[in-house]
């Protein structure tokens, strides 16, 4: 569990201080399902997007929009099943495929969705994971809950590895040179694959419960730490950046 969701990359929001980026991530999320116009919500995602391109480039700035691609066009197909009291938008026939009702709580909901992966996963791209165990802690979070939430921030990274790594086992065990057949094939080794990918993070407890162990936590003493939180500038100035961009964006995008 060693594997870590930080990115090393260029740009302000690296130098940017932890306990006031994790409030602004916070406080945007919030905002987002306040009454505000969906258009501010989708300028937000850019605005997002284009931090995210600038600092870690187009591969890695795109791979949460992949990531979260299959729940949008799972959206798009229930739409024809929401709102269905509304005036229809889009008939094929004399079928109603979406009411005007469904179609802009879809656009709410995909611009929602959007903007809160990419906010959240801006944070922990550009933040390290003893920073961000240090700001949890720094917020009045116990040493076990903030342990806790930095374990499972890694426990993403490992896991997508072992499905990678258990994947590409499978398709080395392939002899059918069909196209058809090996499309087929990825199809239906899924399951195997997830099932494998489950009993290898499984096997993986008894070695992180003897870590934890080695390095004293099941002792009850007191923890020391001898990484501290540093800051470039004062503190106060980054909350209160932090403060006019949350504000901003809510007087200038509220209904």
């Amino acid at each position: 569990m060693i594997s870590s969701t930080y990115v090393a990359g260029k740009g302000l929001i690296y130098h940017f201080d932890a306990r006031s980026k994790l409030l602004l991530t916070l406080v945007l999320c919030i905002e987002v399902f306040l009454p505000v116009s969906p258009t501010g919500i989708y300028l937000l995602s850019l605005i997002s997007f284009l931090i995210a391109l600038y600092a870690t480039g187009m591969k890695q700035a795109l791979s949460p929009l992949k990531t979260i691609l299959p729940l949008i066009i799972m959206m798009v197909l229930f739409t024809p099943f929401t709102y269905t009291d509304a005036p229809a938008a889009i008939t094929a026939g004399n079928v109603q495929l979406a009411t005007t009702e469904a179609l802009y709580h879809l656009n709410l909901l995909i611009a929602r969705f959007i903007a809160i992966t990419y906010m959240a996963t801006l944070f922990v791209w550009t933040t390290t994971m003893s920073d961000i165990m240090l700001t949890f802690q720094w917020y009045g979070l116990p040493y076990s809950g903030a342990l806790v939430i930095t374990l499972a921030f890694r426990f993403i990274p490992f896991i997508a590895d072992s499905f990678k790594m258990i994947s590409d086992a499978h398709s080395l065990r392939r002899v059918s040179s069909d196209t058809k057949g090996r499309r087929r094939s990825r199809i239906f080794d899924i399951l195997p694959t997830i099932s494998s990918a489950l009993v290898f993070a499984l096997k993986s407890i008894p070695n992180l419960a003897a870590t934890l162990e080695h390095r004293g936590y099941s002792t009850g003493h007191r923890r020391t730490r001898y990484r501290t939180l540093r800051t470039k500038g004062p503190l106060f100035t980054h909350f209160l950046i932090c403060v006019i961009i949350a504000t901003s964006f809510y007087l200038l995008f509220s209904l």
